[in-house]
């Protein structure tokens, strides 16, 4: 077989092909950024310095043919785009070095479903206003549209360079997420989300559909910005960590539906990474596009049963668990890089990854391990 570049293993790994070896895309910020030299503000606000400090991590620890979604550059979105701002590096006290901090916190009463339901718009951008005073004002909130537009094209700008070195950034900074999701995250917060499962689940799943069309158009802005046809799902809150078999099926299933089969017919790849244990919902997944999204598994979830259930129905991409990178020996991460990619890559259609992101203080010799095994084992 002939050699691929980077582009056609990614690619050929989706539509459930087996490349000429199995492709490698961890989350490296955190990780590159502590190896490299920068902190973690740095990373977050200058993506020049969050580069050359990815650069640096590849060129000493081993290459690789895809980044997946990184922060790198995203610090002004990381502050805007939730209702309540996360804790962010270098920002109101908070050390320069740590890595941010989502913050739960609920903006909205569950009493107020049916008026995000009957007039999303406005009660999306109140909700924002809550903790983002800049918003309040026509000047404030151009500034505020022009600093997330001119971070958003030094990221994009950023992809490119790495298309010319021959990476490939899978999604770039294509993120979204379900509305059950959204909802959960960025209004109600996790307890309060919990309590509306049972309290108000007809309420919850009204305000999702509301909720369908902005995180939609959101996404498809991504998409034209970057000009990636691969948009990040972020999953935790719809696992089966969290709800039952039953609520998945009427709440939060339909919205997965919905997203993936939108994208997926415009030619656009979601890549579904999903946190925490979802192994119990598997053959839902059956119901998605064939060939056209990514499995994306955080070490959690058991990646040999999503072989056997999904293997000939979607990509699966992970999931070299953050602990063994942590605290594992060289060796360790070898042995389960190899049974990764003897196994799960079998028949083609993997991509070899971190378990969600690698620990800012990983081993850096358990980080080589884990970008050089793909050259070592063949499925």
């Amino acid at each position: 077989m002939a050699t691929m570049t980077a582009r056609e293993r990614i690619d050929t790994a989706i539509r459930l092909g087996q490349p000429d070896r199995v492709p490698v895309a961890p989350i490296l910020d955190f990780f590159s950024a502590r190896y490299g030299g920068i902190t973690q503000h740095e990373m977050l606000f200058d993506i020049r310095k969050a580069d050359r400090a990815l650069l640096k991590t590849l060129e000493d620890l081993g290459g690789t043919d895809g980044l997946s979604f990184s922060w790198a550059g995203l610090g002004r979105a990381l502050l805007m785009v939730f209702p309540t701002p996360p804790l962010v590096p270098g920002i109101d006290g908070f050390p320069a070095d740590e890595e941010f901090q989502f913050v739960e916190k609920s903006v909205m009463e569950a009493g107020e479903y049916a008026r995000m339901q009957e007039e999303i718009g406005r009660f999306l951008l109140e909700k924002m206003r809550l903790n983002h005073p800049e918003l309040c004002t026509l000047p404030g909130m151009a500034r505020s549209l022009m600093g997330l537009g001119m971070a958003a094209l030094k990221v994009n700008i950023s992809v490119k360079r790495w298309q010319a070195r021959g990476i490939e950034p899978l999604v770039g900074a294509n993120l979204n997420m379900t509305p059950l999701e959204g909802i959960s995250m960025a209004f109600r917060s996790f307890d309060q989300f919990m309590l509306d499962l049972f309290r108000h689940p007809q309420e919850l799943k009204a305000a999702g559909q509301a909720l369908m069309k902005p995180l939609i158009n959101l996404g498809k802005m991504m998409i034209m910005g970057s000009g990636i046809k691969r948009l990040f799902f972020g999953g935790t809150r719809t696992s089966a960590s969290c709800i039952s078999p039953a609520q998945f099926e009427e709440l939060a299933l339909p919205e997965w539906q919905e997203m993936a089969w939108h994208f997926a017919t415009r030619g656009v790849t979601p890549l579904l990474h999903l946190d925490s244990d979802w192994t119990a919902f598997f053959p839902y997944f059956k119901s998605l596009p064939r060939g056209k999204c990514i499995l994306n598994l955080d070490g959690t979830s058991d990646i040999f049963a999503a072989k056997e259930v999904l293997g000939d129905h979607m990509c699966i991409m992970g999931d070299v668990p953050a602990a063994l990178l942590k605290l594992g020996e060289p060796e360790e991460v070898d042995e389960y890089c190899r049974k990764l990619i003897t196994e799960i890559g079998a028949g083609g259609g993997f991509i070899l990854s971190s378990g969600c992101s690698v620990p800012i203080d990983a081993k850096p010799e358990n980080v080589s391990a884990m970008l050089t095994s793909v050259k070592k084992y063949k499925p």
